[in-house]
């Protein structure tokens, strides 16, 4: 139960799991994609946050999400566990490094 308990509160921090959470690199520049609920509908959201910057997407990304938050009857669903794509390509990447 520990360990579980313990699992959870790594997640309770997206930032410290993945900080490019719900970004991907399209070309040069950075866009965001999430899921909206509204009641029993729901919507992928996609779009580009045009620049190049990560830092500058990241900034973005936040005030997107934040607006959509904030819109009545508006539910957002975020996953901040790094995809399964990202976590394989992180683990060839520490294998080539030693």
């Amino acid at each position: 139960m520990a360990e579980a308990l313990d699992q959870f509160i790594l997640f309770d921090d997206s930032a410290a799991i993945d900080p490019n959470h719900h970004l991907w690199r399209n070309g040069r520049l950075w866009w965001i994609a999430f899921t909206v609920h509204r009641g029993h509908q729901q919507e992928r959201v996609r779009f580009s946050l045009g620049t190049p910057d990560v830092a500058e997407a990241r900034y973005r990304r936040d005030r997107a999400l934040a607006l959509f938050e904030s819109a009545r009857d508006c539910k957002i669903s975020l996953r901040f566990a790094p995809c399964r794509h990202r976590e394989k390509a992180a683990g060839n990447q520490r294998s080539r490094e030693q």
